[in-house]
């Protein structure tokens, strides 16, 4: 019997034997395991990245930033420094209405303009924040003739050329306040508040309590407060001279007299309830024709000094006196001690030479104070009943204007050259006038 050789298969065919099946499905278990594990880290991952991203994106509060804080030396915006606010003020003196400069004015249709008056300074003007003058005489307009000195009654039509120019303010604290009496101040007062009510009139008072502006102070017209960007400045008026010619005991409610302690109530005042950060005062003081202050002008500087006063411009003696800065106990105080005339028919041609003051003033993170200034000396020309009455800056004169002049006739030749005014202004106002500029200038 014939033994069958057994054939041989292919082992892919083949059962596999129960050990290897067993391990094919271990190695399965294994892989499907590190699949599912390999999916959870990449989700957890993908979790966690989300959420730092969304924390990333979260809004947080505002961190409140310091120069501490900065890497450079820039200061943040919310601490940059305030920006300084400037203010230019300046102020001519005596409006001196003779009967020469009102017929000036005079037009052939009947009418009256005095604009020429100030037809060489209008550039000045305009340069100014806020510009003042002393208007000397009362203008009661046609309820009376117009006269001269000594009692003057003068055209409201001035007072038109002076809102036309650009002034600002008008100072009314004079010894001639009161030639028309009491009436005179109610006719300039009411004439101001119908025909230029935005004017700021201050010195005087209506006698009846009417048309007062600016109204506050213990002064019958208080301080007059010029705001710039947060900047005030206190403008005052008074005088220490008056004619008494109504009523003495009455006139302080009409006219701003000076007093210590009128003075003092004022300043205080207008520091206090208004807010100043400066005091300017106009003071009508002095004696007639002096080119150096006298002993109650310096009296009257003092008192002024220590009730805080920042600048004090003089008038009244009708000539210029020298500018001075006086200090007390870190406290620097510009004396303008007599601004003289602007325009007058007076006969001196010392009385010819005016000063208009400019001041520069500025207000910034170390306080309010006065910058610069500077006084301009100016000249009068004398053509009495003419356009040509008005006033030229000293370095603007010519000799031209001198010749014409009627003033060199009557004062022995004096003022006949624009030198002589020159020479004149460097005797009275010493080493600080400068002789290029033809001005005194200074820095505080």
């Amino acid at each position: 019997m014939s033994r069958k050789t057994p054939q041989l298969q292919d082992p892919s065919e083949q059962p596999a034997p129960r050990r290897h099946r067993l391990r094919n499905a271990l190695v399965a278990l294994a892989l499907a395991a590190l699949f599912a594990l390999g999916a959870l880290i990449v989700v957890e991952s993908l979790r966690d990245s989300a959420r730092s991203a969304a924390e990333a994106y979260e809004p947080v509060a505002p961190k409140a930033v310091t120069v501490s804080d900065r890497m450079d030396d820039t200061p943040p915006e919310s601490l940059d420094p305030v920006e300084p606010v400037h203010v230019r003020l300046m102020m001519v003196g005596d409006i001196l209405m003779h009967m020469g400069i009102v017929e000036g004015g005079q037009r052939a249709d009947g009418s009256r303009n005095y604009e020429h008056l100030f037809a060489p300074i209008a550039q000045d003007v305009a340069e100014a924040d806020v510009a003042a003058l002393n208007q000397e005489t009362i203008l009661g307009g046609t309820r009376w003739a117009f006269s001269g000195y000594p009692m003057f009654n003068s055209p409201q039509e001035v007072g038109d050329a002076e809102a036309t120019v650009g002034f600002d303010v008008i100072l009314k604290a004079t010894n001639h306040t009161l030639d028309m009496g009491y009436d005179g101040v109610r006719a300039e007062l009411a004439y101001w508040a119908q025909a230029h009510p935005k004017m700021a009139v201050i010195g005087m008072a209506d006698p009846d309590g009417n048309h007062v502006a600016p109204a506050g102070g213990t002064s019958p017209a208080g301080a007059y407060l010029y705001e710039k960007d947060d900047f005030r400045i206190a403008l005052l008026n008074y005088t220490d001279v008056l004619n008494g010619n109504v009523d003495p005991a009455f006139d302080g409610n009409v006219v701003s007299i000076l007093t210590e302690e009128g003075l003092r109530a004022d300043v205080a005042a207008a520091r206090e309830q208004g807010e100043a950060d400066l005091v300017v005062v106009f003071a009508h003081w002095g004696e007639e024709y002096e080119t150096t202050p006298v002993e109650s002008e310096r009296r009257w500087a003092q008192v002024m000094q220590d009730a805080g006063v920042d600048v004090v411009i003089g008038g009244h003696p009708h000539v210029i006196q020298p500018v001075e800065v006086l200090e007390k106990d870190g406290h620097k105080m510009l004396v303008c001690w007599s601004v003289g005339n602007f325009v007058s028919t007076q006969n001196g041609a010392a009385n010819m030479v005016g000063g208009m003051v400019k001041l520069d003033l500025v207000k910034d993170v170390d306080g309010a104070r006065v910058e610069a200034y500077e006084f301009v000396p100016t000249v009068t020309q004398h053509e009495r009943g003419t356009t040509n009455m008005c006033a030229y800056k000293l370095s603007d004169y010519t000799d031209e204007l001198a010749a014409r002049s009627g003033v060199s006739a009557v004062d022995g030749g004096r003022g006949s050259t624009k030198a002589w005014y020159v020479e004149f202004c460097a005797e009275v106002l010493g080493a600080s006038f400068d002789r290029d500029t033809l001005s005194v200038h200074g820095t505080m």
